[in-house]
């Protein structure tokens, strides 16, 4: 009996240690698991930042080209009134096109930026894709 007492013991003293270590690394995984969901969160709302952007930068676009129609459409209104002699329209003309020439440049700065912008989420987006795919692949 007291063989049998003391096997048990040694077997627990032995077990105890190997069952504790054996639970650990449950708790981590989960967290790792966890970990991924919040990196997989953060990625989604980097792709809606960049159909925003991308958004922006068509309607940017379009700004800019409906700018440079008005701009010409001065630009040949000008030429007539400077044809038929009358610089005081030709004048007026001038002035509107080229407020339409600083409206262009605008819509050009704006285009960079956007396009900065795009670039700057995805190569943002790249890299948390990256790091998130690097981080499941060694909690295998």
């Amino acid at each position: 009996m007291k063989t049998k007492l003391i096997a048990t013991a040694l077997v627990t003293a032995f077990a105890l240690p190997v069952f504790a270590q054996t639970g650990a690394p449950a708790a981590p995984a989960a967290s790792a698991v966890q970990q991924v969901k919040k990196d997989n969160k953060e990625i989604r709302q980097d792709t809606k930042d960049i159909r925003a952007d991308k958004a922006d930068l068509a309607k940017d676009r379009k700004e800019l080209s409906t700018d440079r129609k008005e701009r010409a459409v001065d630009q040949r209104r000008e030429d007539a009134a400077v044809k038929r002699g009358d610089t005081a329209a030709a004048e007026k003309f001038e002035a509107k096109r080229e407020a339409e020439q600083k409206e262009v440049r605008a819509d050009k700065h704006d285009i960079a930026k956007d396009k900065t912008d795009l670039h700057h989420d995805r190569m943002e987006r790249r890299h948390d894709r990256h790091q998130r795919n690097h981080d499941a692949a060694n909690i295998k």
